[in-house]
C-alpha cells in the first residue's frame, strides 16, 4: 500500500515537473505566439509536442525513446536530408516536412526517461540541470527577440524593416545557394554534435 502511494506521488511529481519544465513552457509559449501571428500549422506542431511531453509524464501515453544511431548513420542521413533541404524551395511544404521529420526524430533519440534519469554515460543530474538552464535561457532570449520584432514591426513595413526577426537577418545568407549549403550543414552537424555529446565519457 505504501509502495503504491509512493509510486503515485512520484508520478504526480514527475508530471508537474514536466509541465513546468522550461522546455515545455517554451514550447507552449512558442505555439501560442505562432497562433497569434497567424501560423496555425507551426502552432500545432509546437503545442502537440508540449502536450505529448505532459501526457507521457502523466502516463496517459507511453513514448519509448529510441537508441541513438551510429555516427555513420547520422552523417549519412544528414547528407541526404541536407541535400533535399538545399534543393527544396524555401518556405515550401517539402522543406517544412523535412524539418519537422528531423525534429521528431531527434525527440525520439533524446526523449527523457520516465524516472527522470539519463542513460548517457558521464552525464550527471547536476550537468543536466546546468544544461537545462543554459538552453532555456537561449530559448527564452530567442523567443523574446521574435516577439519584440513582430510587435514592433506591426506598425508599418518601415517599422518591420527597422526591427527584423532572426529569420529576416539570415535571409541574405540563406537566399544564396552557397550560404544555404553552409547554413544547413552547420545546423545538421551542430545537431549531431549535441546528440553525441557525452557518449563514451
Amino acid at each position: 500500500m505504501r509502495a503504491e502511494l509512493v509510486r503515485r506521488m512520484t508520478k504526480r511529481t514527475t508530471t508537474l515537473r514536466r509541465l513546468v519544465a522550461p522546455w515545455t513552457l517554451i514550447l507552449i509559449a512558442t505555439g501560442l505566439f505562432q497562433l497569434f501571428r497567424g501560423a496555425p500549422v507551426d502552432a500545432a506542431f509546437f503545442l502537440c509536442i508540449a502536450a505529448l511531453l505532459v501526457a507521457d509524464a502523466a502516463g496517459l501515453v507511453r513514448v519509448a525513446g529510441t537508441g541513438q544511431p551510429r555516427l555513420a548513420v547520422l552523417l549519412g542521413a544528414a547528407a541526404v536530408l541536407g541535400t533535399l533541404l538545399v534543393l527544396a524551395p524555401r518556405h515550401g511544404a517539402v522543406e517544412g516536412l523535412i524539418a519537422a521529420g528531423i525534429g521528431v526524430s531527434v525527440l525520439l533519440f533524446a526523449w527523457p526517461s520516465h524516472d527522470g534519469h539519463t542513460d548517457v554515460p558521464g552525464v550527471t543530474t547536476e550537468a543536466l540541470r546546468r544544461a537545462a538552464i543554459l538552453w532555456a535561457a537561449i530559448g527564452v532570449a530567442c523567443c523574446l527577440w521574435e516577439v519584440a520584432s513582430f510587435l514592433l514591426g506591426l506598425a508599418s513595413p518601415e517599422a518591420a524593416a527597422e526591427h527584423p526577426s532572426i529569420s529576416l537577418l539570415l535571409d541574405p545568407v540563406v537566399d544564396t545557394t552557397l550560404g544555404r549549403i553552409v547554413f544547413i550543414a552547420l545546423w545538421l552537424l551542430g545537431g549531431i554534435a549535441l546528440l553525441r555529446r557525452g557518449r563514451g565519457r
